[in-house]
């Protein structure tokens, strides 16, 4: 134990303040499972942890490089880039890991700029405690990417923009991360169906307890409906949609397909419009609603309160269209749909 409280002193002017509580948030992004064994990993199993708190605590102490860490495989892309938007910096969605942890980097040496303009008191003492690295600078940009494309926007930029922009922003964000990540579900299934959640970090903490799925199904003349309610049944039934019944929604990413809105009262309402594909056949288009909210108790990380579902087949759209797609499952409207 003097040996541990002996390195957490050695390590602590390392890291500076914001780094320390900018990778406490990240990490709670991480199941206790893999926020133990990326502590096993980091600490060389020199510390034995019971509790995410513990786990953090010991990854922060042994941390002397915050780039090193944000690249552990344990650190997926989708938790930095949730956490860049969360922070107001916006990605495009083809970032790659390494671009999104270049602006993580960026974020908090402005945080840092910021805190010392704001508090003349900090002593070059504690700047020249910090490790400084020095690694190969990397482009922000693909050689296929023009000038006007490269990665993020500053939180100061963003700060700026008005509620409307802001919701437009996050939307274009979130929305094609939350629907790369129930995709990843069904890729999951056929690599591996003993574990379709795999590496995916799809699961019940990304809702309200208290949440709410409604899903309104247009198959020809039939209409049906259903609800769910618990942040796990809605999980579980957004889950059996892909993993169950092989059913993949690809949303329109541009301006069109998806809309953003700030309300006053700090919620994000989100709406979606795509395609519906089963297997290899198009078979209709959905309309998707979110309602976003931030919870206090998780690091003020959004959150979904509601999302509402609409899927409509495709010989629903036009009569020429129904002999060329009666591929599309007649079973959706139907109970076992459910």
């Amino acid at each position: 134990k003097q040996w541990y409280q002996r390195r957490v002193a050695i390590t602590a002017g390392m890291l500076s303040e914001i780094e320390k509580n900018g990778i406490r948030s990240l990490l709670q992004r991480l199941t206790k499972e893999d926020l133990i064994s990326l502590t096993d990993t980091v600490t060389n199993r020199a510390v034995t942890v019971e509790t995410s708190k513990e786990a953090i605590d010991a990854i922060i102490s042994f941390t002397m490089n915050v780039k090193v860490l944000l690249r552990r495989k344990k650190v997926r892309r989708e938790h930095v880039f949730q956490y860049l938007a969360e922070n107001q910096v916006f990605v495009p969605s083809t970032a790659d890991k390494q671009q999104l942890i270049k602006k993580v980097m960026e974020l908090w040496e402005q945080k840092s700029k910021e805190s010392e303009c704001s508090d003349p008191s900090v002593s070059s003492t504690s700047q020249d405690a910090r490790v400084t690295t020095i690694e190969a600078p990397t482009s922000t940009t693909s050689p296929n990417q023009s000038p006007d494309t490269t990665v993020g926007s500053k939180a100061s930029d963003v700060k700026k923009d008005n509620n409307e922009d802001y919701g437009q922003k996050y939307a274009e964000q979130w929305a094609p991360w939350f629907y790369d990540l129930l995709k990843q579900c069904g890729v999951n299934m056929i690599q591996d169906p003993s574990q379709p959640h795999g590496k995916s970090d799809w699961g019940d903490h990304h809702f309200w307890s208290d949440s709410v799925l409604n899903i309104e199904v247009t198959c020809g003349s039939q209409k049906t409906e259903e609800n769910h309610s618990g942040a796990l049944s809605v999980s579980r039934r957004l889950f059996s949609l892909v993993v169950r019944e092989s059913i993949y929604l690809n949303p329109n990413l541009d301006r069109n397909g998806i809309k953003g809105k700030l309300e006053p009262s700090g919620m994000v309402i989100v709406t979606t419009s795509g395609t519906v594909h089963r297997n290899s056949h198009f078979v209709g288009i959905f309309n998707q609603a979110f309602g976003l909210l931030r919870d206090p108790s998780v690091n003020n990380n959004y959150r979904i309160k509601f999302t509402n579902l609409s899927l409509r087949s495709a010989d629903y759209l036009s009569p020429s269209q129904s002999n060329v797609y009666s591929s599309y499952p007649s079973h959706l409207a139907s109970s076992t749909w459910r």
